[in-house]
């Protein structure tokens, strides 16, 4: 083979190596959109154990926010349990709920199916609205829903876990995760810092007062008012009124505590 060849040869050899390695980092760089396309953002579980904890929190939690939370459960279910044991309390809720998942799992596991997707379907612009009122990214980017029977519907901030009520419509779980997710958003980013200058108390009572933001940023998605809590509608009112003359998020915030005295709580 002469000089000529041999270079013609390499060059081609080069060329196509050259053009296998595109293909290659084509499909790789694909696959990967592919999968973060396909990401889910909300995983809805009908999971009995995190509904039986839910119950069972209830029961130990008492009261909060001005809310007894055992008026939630079933007339026959608070009769059964007063007076009882903590051990025997959770047997009886323990029972009642294997009861209702035996006659009734199909539809909770289709329930949460559902959810899913309506979450997922609005998921970006729940979490832009989020990020223009705190001013801030979202604090992540995955979250784990779960149905719980009982009209309690607690979340955990660090896990990003969210229980969603069983029976809700769309536009009530939407409101109702907006809500959760600006509590997750703001204790993840104000928590420490501000419960340096407030007791835990105060800084829940804000937390939980604040949501009324939500009537004025999120009503393009939701057809459902975020109410709050009976005790807290005089603060909530002072905040919209603060909210709407703010210049920042962190302004809000400063002026949402200077002026948490001046209510009852």
């Amino acid at each position: 083979m002469t000089v000529n060849a041999l270079t013609a040869s390499s060059v081609l050899g080069n060329a196509i190596q050259a053009r296998i390695f595109k293909i290659r980092a084509f499909l790789l760089l694909f696959k990967a959109g592919t999968i973060l396309f396909n990401m889910k953002l909300f995983i809805i579980k009908a999971d009995f154990e995190k509904d039986l904890k839910n119950w069972i929190q209830a029961v130990k939690k008492g009261q909060s926010h001005g809310v007894t939370w055992v008026n939630y459960m079933p007339d026959k279910i608070r009769a059964q349990i007063q007076g009882k044991t903590n051990e025997e309390i959770e047997e009886i809720i323990d029972d009642f709920l294997k009861e209702k998942y035996i006659s009734e799992e199909k539809k909770i596991a289709e329930y949460a199916e559902n959810l899913e997707k309506v979450l997922n379907d609005i998921s970006e612009e729940m979490f832009s609205i989020l990020e223009r009122i705190t001013e801030l990214s979202i604090y992540r980017d995955n979250f784990t829903g779960f149905i719980t029977t009982l009209g309690r519907a607690p979340y955990y901030t660090p896990s990003g876990y969210i229980w969603f009520i069983y029976g809700k419509d769309d536009a009530w779980q939407i409101r109702a995760c907006m809500h959760e997710l600006f509590h997750m958003q703001f204790e993840h980013y104000f928590k420490e810092r501000l419960e340096n200058q407030i007791s835990k108390e105060k800084f829940a009572f804000l937390r939980e007062a604040m949501t009324i933001i939500l009537n004025e940023e999120a009503k393009n998605i939701t057809s459902e008012i975020d109410k709050g809590y009976p005790a807290h509608q005089e603060f909530r009112t002072h905040l919209l009124t603060l909210w709407k003359q703010r210049k920042s998020f962190e302004e809000f915030i400063e002026n949402a505590v200077n002026d948490l005295e001046k209510f009852k709580f």
